[in-house]
């Protein structure tokens, strides 16, 4: 299937919530019901809803389906979709849909300069040729912490907790192991459990960063 077709399908799958949830007390689908449903599609869907925004679709849509629409976006919206999101803010009727888009379109509106800066360094630009996915990621990743002063802090604090509940379990589990097990194996234990679900169904999760002031 097309891109586009998938996005169809889509909307599809959405009308159909719709007509189900109008049984029912609430009378209509949960925004994040409307972004579990584009999911599912990856990121291919997202250049034709972005068209379809700027085609002026948003005008039509309530804000249960637009606000599921914005929270995909939040993950597999580009530049490209700023102009309609900013159209959103100015002038849908709904408060929380405006604060959503404008928060979106601020965030989207960064992209280009820091894509551009990234794809700059040597190791991002090996990477992309290699193909590799894992070397893709881990390079692009430090590529964002050399331009973005936010990222290692953000990492920083994340490292600091992973650290912190390790040496919490870790007499614990040393005298069940009686001794047969270190903290570094600890921590690396802890790592793969909480990200498990992540890396076996490839789910997301915020738009925050990960690593330090070291190496992720």
């Amino acid at each position: 299937m097309t891109a586009q077709s998938d996005y169809q399908q889509a909307l599809k799958d959405i009308a159909a919530l719709a007509t189900q949830e109008a049984t029912r007390v609430t009378g209509r689908p949960a925004p994040q019901a409307i972004d579990q449903i584009f999911r599912q599609y990856g990121g291919t869907i997202a250049a034709p809803m972005i068209d379809d925004l700027k085609a002026g679709s948003w005008k039509k849509w309530e804000s249960w389906q637009l606000g599921g629409a914005i929270a995909y976006l939040s993950s597999y919206g580009t530049s490209a979709a700023v102009a309609p999101l900013r159209n959103i803010e100015q002038n849908y009727p709904v408060t929380d849909i405006q604060i959503q888009a404008k928060a979106l379109a601020d965030l989207l509106a960064t992209l280009d300069v820091a894509v551009s800066e990234a794809k700059q360094i040597p190791q991002v630009q090996d990477a992309i040729k290699s193909g590799d996915t894992d070397q893709m990621a881990r390079a692009m990743l430090l590529g964002l912490a050399q331009i973005d002063p936010d990222w290692p802090v953000r990492a920083s604090e994340i490292q600091t907790s992973l650290f912190a509940l390790s040496a919490d379990s870790f007499p614990a589990i040393n005298e069940m192991a009686d001794g047969k097990l270190s903290q570094n194996d600890v921590t690396k234990a802890l790592v793969e459990i909480l990200f498990e679900d992540v890396m076996s169904t490839g789910g997301t999760g915020g738009t925050g960063g990960t690593g330090g002031s070291g190496t992720p």
